[in-house]
């Protein structure tokens, strides 16, 4: 009954945890998530666990903002709170698709399974998902401010809700391609070892129109990247047109800008850095208490080869003090010496067992004082990465500062000017990201291709054989 009573409970909790990863999924993912049935139980549930924590982590950030824009008193500081939340947003679009990058580059050279590949990839939608959400909150609150700003901070407002749109634009579209990634991993996890010439040529068939609406992608991605081109080069013929005066204000605010982006990248690479050096930490620390409780089972191991030496020593003295005192008969003496010989015999195994204990014991000591010494150097340099955040995080600030006032300036001089030049900066983001689009579709173009090979290569090897041998 005992063991009944542990699977019941098993199975309880299997189930709890069941129903906490179908109601934590997004319904509009839920429906269209295919990729658990060719996936191992214990990575789906463990897949599907992190991507609950993760929902449920960003539904809180998602609550403090809200509360902090909704309870600030300053319309200024409402902005600066949306402005900063602005950046996060941002920062973790580039970190997504710097992820979506290193996945494809892993897939392509076959350093990931497709079903790690499928289930990151599963995580990166569901997170493009709450990204979203944040992005539509985030231009809701800028269109209640819009209403009660000064003139000054409407080009602000303007400008955030110009990017925001842009932003909201590339995670749908970003949406929509990771979905497309998502069926990369289950078109790979199809084929398998299949000899059946119908289920290959099907499959030949589905990865043939998967690369045809790529490159449907393709095409439409490369005319709109020329349409951004073409309307940059006019907004720079229009404005060469202007005082230069003028021209050197907004030269400056370019430059300016420029630098911003540059700080932005460096933060963003510098927390990168420093969330990888909290990660080895973290591995540093789970090693030394590996080598830390291996030592106690050596030096645990050490005293029991102690004791029992002593025993032996102290069964040695006491035999050899009674052939020194000549007592008992011949054939017990004769016992006596076989049993002292032996015990010689043990010792010295005792002792060669000792000495490799104690070199094992010096190894593992060696090894704990490196890990303790590579500690210390990642803590400090964790530090250091912290301070070098913080000192970019402060000229950040006095950059937004600067920038904000010459937007003033320039703004007094001409507001036109001052409204081409911020939808140059936007069209210049969204080139930016169409760009980068484009890289990744060629990529998932090229993993199909090889896979679609692969499947052709099987089609005319099962195939054509099968053809050759019917009568």
């Amino acid at each position: 009954m005992k063991v009944d009573g542990e699977v019941f409970l098993k199975i309880v909790v299997l189930v709890a945890i069941m129903l906490l990863i179908i109601n934590g999924v997004p319904a509009s993912i839920a429906e269209e998530d295919t990729t658990s049935s060719n996936i191992p139980l214990g990575l789906e549930i463990s897949a599907s666990l992190k991507e609950v924590i993760m929902q449920h982590k960003e539904a809180i950030s998602s609550y403090i903002m809200e509360v902090k824009t909704l309870t600030s008193k300053s319309v200024d500081e409402r902005l600066r709170l949306i402005e900063e939340y602005h950046q996060q947003l941002k920062q973790r679009i580039s970190l997504m698709n710097q992820e979506r990058d290193n996945l494809l580059r892993k897939l392509l050279n076959r350093t990931i399974s497709p079903q790690e590949f499928s289930l990151e990839m599963r995580r990166i939608r569901i997170e493009a998902y709450e990204l979203s959400i944040l992005s539509d909150k985030l231009g809701y609150r800028l269109g209640e401010l819009g209403r009660s700003l000064s003139e000054n901070l409407t080009i602000v407002a303007d400008e955030l809700t110009e990017t925001n749109k842009i932003f909201s634009e590339h995670v749908r579209e970003m949406t929509e391609q990771v979905k497309e990634e998502l069926k990369i991993g289950i078109y790979k996890l199809s084929v398998g070892n299949i000899t059946d010439c119908r289920k290959l040529q099907s499959i030949s068939n589905t990865l043939s129109r998967a690369i045809s609406r790529l490159e449907g992608f393709r095409e439409k991605l490369v005319e709109r990247i020329d349409n951004l081109r073409s309307n940059i080069s006019k907004i720079d013929e229009s404005l060469h047109q202007f005082p230069s005066i003028t021209s050197g204000c907004l030269e400056l605010l370019r430059n300016l800008t420029l630098r911003l982006d540059m700080l932005e990248r460096e933060i963003f690479n510098l927390n990168k850095t420093r969330s990888e050096s909290l990660r080895r930490l973290s591995q540093l620390h789970e090693e030394l208490n590996q080598f830390t409780q291996r030592e106690q089972e050596i030096r645990q191991a050490i005293n029991d080869l102690e004791n029992q030496y002593q025993r032996m020593s102290n069964e040695k003295r006491e035999l050899e003090g009674r052939l020194n005192t000549n007592i008992g008969r011949d054939k017990e003496r004769e016992r006596i010496r076989e049993r002292l010989q032996e015990l010689f015999r043990e010792m010295d195994k005792l002792n060669e067992r000792r000495r490799e204990f104690n070199e094992l014991m010096n190894e593992v000591r060696n090894r704990i004082e490196r890990h303790l010494k590579a500690i210390e150097e990642l803590r400090n340099a964790t530090q250091r990465f912290m301070e070098e955040i913080s000192k970019r995080v402060r000229e950040r600030g006095e950059m937004l500062k600067i920038i904000k006032e010459i937007k003033e300036k320039c703004s007094s001089e001409n507001k036109t000017i001052t409204r081409m030049y911020i939808t140059k900066t936007l069209l210049e983001k969204r080139l930016e990201f169409s760009e980068r689009e484009l890289e990744r579709i060629e990529m998932k173009i090229e993993i199909l291709s090889n896979w679609l090979s692969e499947v052709n290569d099987r089609i005319a090897r099962f195939c054509q054989q099968a053809t050759e041998e019917k009568p």
